[in-house]
């Protein structure tokens, strides 16, 4: 739970929708979120992975995967290792 002293919001606005997050998060983090919501979309339709993709935006993967997870957000490249590879 964000600090108390924050304000939280549940949603997004993004290409004229408003998109529900999976969880409250601080405006301030909103903000920063929704800001950069059309990078995450453009690399995302380019076909990057999630490395380059973190790499492009300054931040880490696993930052990237949390943001993608509070907004629904399917990434198109990803490559699967073990069991759950695609056969080709």
């Amino acid at each position: 739970m964000p600090n108390a002293q924050h304000p939280c919001t549940d949603t997004l606005t993004f290409a004229g929708r408003v998109i529900t997050l999976k969880r409250p998060m601080a405006e301030f983090a909103a903000r920063r979120l929704q800001a950069i919501l059309p990078q995450i979309a453009a690399l995302n339709a380019a076909g990057k992975s999630q490395a380059d993709a973190a790499a492009a935006l300054d931040t880490t993967v696993c930052t990237l995967r949390t943001w993608l997870d509070l907004t629904n957000t399917q990434w198109v490249n990803l490559n699967r290792r073990g069991p759950y590879a695609k056969r080709r």
